[in-house]
Order: structure tokens, then sequence, then C-alpha cells
């Protein structure tokens, strides 16, 4: 059963409006099907679970 709250069109377009830092970049996290994440590439290296949607994922150092 989903149990995740659905989001009215304006809530929907409102969220699609806003302003994300230039550092970070969308990914997708496994298990979270309708979340974009925007991390910096740091905290993406941190992850195991994320799809990236634009490039690659970036190496722990």
């Amino acid at each position: 059963m989903n149990t995740t709250p659905k989001l009215t069109a304006q809530e929907r377009q409102r969220a699609a409006h806003q302003l994300v830092e230039a550092s970070k970049k969308p990914y997708i996290a496994r298990g979270l099907s309708r979340a974009v994440l925007y991390l910096t590439d740091e905290q993406a290296a941190k992850r195991d679970d994320l799809i990236p949607q634009f490039g690659q994922l970036p190496t722990a150092h």
C-alpha cells in the first residue's frame, strides 16, 4: 500500500520552479521513486543508493 501523500497541481508546480544552487545536481534515490534529491558532489559521494540524472556519480576520494 502506497502511503506517499498526493501533491496538488499547485504544489507540484511550485516545487518545479524552486531555485537550486548551481553546485547541486539532481539524483533519484533507489526506493524513493517520486523524490528528486539535489546534492553536491560531496554529499552524493557518501551515498550508494543514487541514480544520477545528468552525468555520473562522483567518486569518493
